[in-house]
């Protein structure tokens, strides 16, 4: 007789643990479940068609100096070894405070964007060089994870402790990018898929 409380006890324990997986176990199919993203699902992947692949990253602006350089490498595979655009493909991946470059005038006139690059002025200089680039095939990247992070570089001093603001301002940020930029989820991982890819890396900032 002595028996069957711990016996009670150990079935309540138990059915206790069985309750306990029964409410764990959907969160673990939900888990497995979700929905995996597929790198092939990045457009800018499929435009990789050139023989030569490179990518020029930079997470500083220095004076753009990323964008520049493939500018270069285009005019020089043009003008020394007689290749077209198409024959290369040429990628520029710009994240943390180097976003800034591809920022339009109108977000450029209104934040302190040239103070924080060391750039002074309302325009972004670069717009007439990006627009080229994206004529010539360029395939230019900028971080959502830095423009979601943007407020905390790019508002004034007084106004970066506002998250509210700070969501405001990234909503602006990417709304106001230039034409052609495409927004790739993190940058640290579209340059692993670069090269992956064949690109060559290649890093233009101070």
């Amino acid at each position: 007789m002595s028996s069957h409380p711990s016996r009670r006890r150990f079935l309540t324990r138990l059915s206790a643990f069985g309750a306990a997986l029964g409410l764990l176990s959907p969160r673990l199919a939900d888990a497995s479940e979700a929905p995996s993203r597929s790198a092939e699902d990045d457009p800018w992947i499929s435009r990789l068609k050139g023989k030569n692949r490179v990518v020029f990253h930079s997470h500083l602006a220095s004076d753009g100096i990323a964008l520049r350089w493939a500018q270069t490498f285009l005019d020089t595979q043009k003008s020394a070894y007689g290749l077209t655009d198409a024959d290369s493909s040429v990628v520029v991946g710009l994240n943390g405070r180097a976003i800034g470059l591809l920022f339009n005038d109108a977000i450029w006139g209104k934040y302190p964007i040239g103070e924080t690059l060391q750039m002074p002025g309302p325009r972004n200089a670069n717009v007439a060089l990006v627009a080229q680039l994206v004529s010539r095939g360029v395939i230019i990247l900028a971080c959502n994870n830095s423009i979601r992070a943007a407020g905390q570089r790019f508002l004034p001093e007084a106004q970066r402790g506002d998250a509210a603001l700070r969501t405001a301002f990234s909503d602006e940020a990417r709304a106001n990018l230039l034409p052609g930029v495409d927004v790739v989820p993190a940058m640290i991982v579209t340059l692993q898929q670069a090269q992956d890819r064949g690109c060559r890396y290649i890093y233009g900032g101070g």
